[in-house]
């Protein structure tokens, strides 16, 4: 009975980890490296909201997206949609809607958001399915 328990246990660390590594990486091995490097990308944009968010620092900010991007070209992992919907290319900053980017709704044609960066002037459309 308890080595059951203690499988079980194991299981839901297992899928705790996999759904950390789902959030920043749709393909990935399962190497202890390729862990620890979406660990590593997963503290940058996390230091890079806060940066922007709390403390106001927009250079911190673009340099530490700017490292998350040198990063994810040096691996062939690529960034998952949430944390590319949230990365201005043009300027390298971090989209924060209110706040460096706008968010709008469109209906022309399909349905779709429109995020502005507030920045640069960067158009993004994502559709709506």
């Amino acid at each position: 009975m308890d080595c059951s328990k203690n499988s079980m246990i194991k299981k839901k660390n297992l899928t705790k980890a996999k759904l950390k590594i789902e959030l920043t990486s749709k393909c990935i091995d399962k190497s202890p490296q390729d862990f620890l490097f979406v660990n590593h990308v997963n503290y940058l944009n996390k230091l890079s909201f806060t940066n922007l968010n709390e403390f106001n620092h927009e250079e911190m900010c673009r340099s530490n997206q700017q490292t998350v991007v040198k990063l994810i070209n040096k691996k062939p992992i690529k960034l998952s949609s949430e944390l590319k919907y949230f990365h201005c290319k043009k300027c390298d900053m971090m989209l924060i809607p209110g706040q460096t980017s706008r968010i709008r709704v469109k209906s022309k044609r399909q349905k779709h958001i429109v995020s502005t960066c507030l920045n640069c002037g960067e158009i993004k459309r994502y559709n709506l399915q």
